[in-house]
């Protein structure tokens, strides 16, 4: 089956995230890190291409890309194989470092911008030793809180204007435990954009690397939906068109068996909601207590 093409749309924003093949280390010392810097402003001077977040991890990286003109594909096959020579070249090795295509996803309003920048500022979280998002060096979130000088290939103001340039607000919109109310009445194309967001984070986990990420993806919407209020066969038999309810309840079993037994997934789920949910943001509240709960009852 061929590949879906690329949404590279002039004036497009995009979530882009790459890991190394076989889960290795893509940024082995600080000095790596610096150079992908570098390259980042290679792509900005020969594409137009801006980088308005980052997060640059062990082993993989994410940022937040504004293509004025387009050009993002063309933008991160130079990135990847500039930065791979780099590497290969270091250290004396060669052959490919990421396992594969960059994966995007395209953010279509303000609401999904916020919740980008803030998913990829605190995925420093997930490194041991790392208890707050500002005490890690390499992503953009010390610039933002005006602790760091901007490198020249960072914009920074216009995520800052979302928050009226409040350094304050923006430290707690991004550190706080708060994830938003979630709306349980989510339509289909709600979904259709959680299953879209749950591929993304579960390629991003190394999970489904064998063909079966969007299976994968469906599991992880049913899995969102199981979390909440208790919804109708019917409902879900039209909203993800099971043949039967035979069909349907086989499905919800695996789900639930996944959920129980398989942490990594679980945690993918909690992230794509994370990814997805904050649009709504309540200072304050964290329903992900009452999230968890139903999905335990369920």
């Amino acid at each position: 089956m061929a590949r879906p093409l690329r949404i590279d749309l002039d004036d497009g924003w995009h979530h882009v995230m790459n890991r190394g093949a076989d889960r290795r280390a893509v940024f082995l010392e600080d000095s790596d890190r610096i150079e992908f810097g570098t390259r980042l402003c290679d792509i900005y001077d020969r594409f137009g291409v801006e980088t308005h977040a980052y997060c640059l991890m062990t082993t993989h990286y994410h940022l937040l890309l504004h293509c004025p003109n387009g050009g993002l594909s063309e933008a991160m096959q130079r990135l990847g194989s500039m930065y791979t020579r780099h590497l290969n070249d270091r250290v004396g090795r060669d052959g490919a470092l990421f396992r594969g295509r960059f994966h995007s996803r395209l953010v279509v309003d303000d609401a999904q911008l916020i919740s980008t920048i803030r998913y990829i500022h605190r995925n420093a979280l997930d490194l041991p030793g790392v208890n707050g998002v500002e005490q890690y060096r390499w992503s953009s979130h010390r610039a933002y809180l005006g602790h760091r000088q901007a490198p020249p290939w960072l914009r920074i103001d216009a995520l800052r204007d979302h928050f009226g340039n409040d350094t304050a607000a923006f430290a707690a919109f991004v550190g706080g435990s708060g994830r938003g109310q979630i709306n349980w009445s989510v339509t289909t194309k709600e979904l259709v954009g959680f299953e879209e967001a749950a591929a993304f984070v579960l390629a991003e986990f190394g999970l489904g690397e064998h063909g079966k990420l969007a299976a994968l993806a469906r599991a992880a919407t049913i899995a969102f939906v199981l979390g909440g209020p208790a919804t109708s066969e019917a409902w879900m038999l039209a909203t993800f068109q099971f043949p039967s309810r035979n069909a349907l309840r086989s499905a919800v079993s695996r789900v639930r068996s996944r959920l129980a037994t398989d942490a990594t997934f679980a945690a993918a789920v909690e992230r794509t909601a994370e990814l997805v949910v904050p649009a709504g943001l309540q200072q304050g509240s964290d329903p992900w207590c009452n999230y968890r709960a139903a999905r335990a009852a369920s």
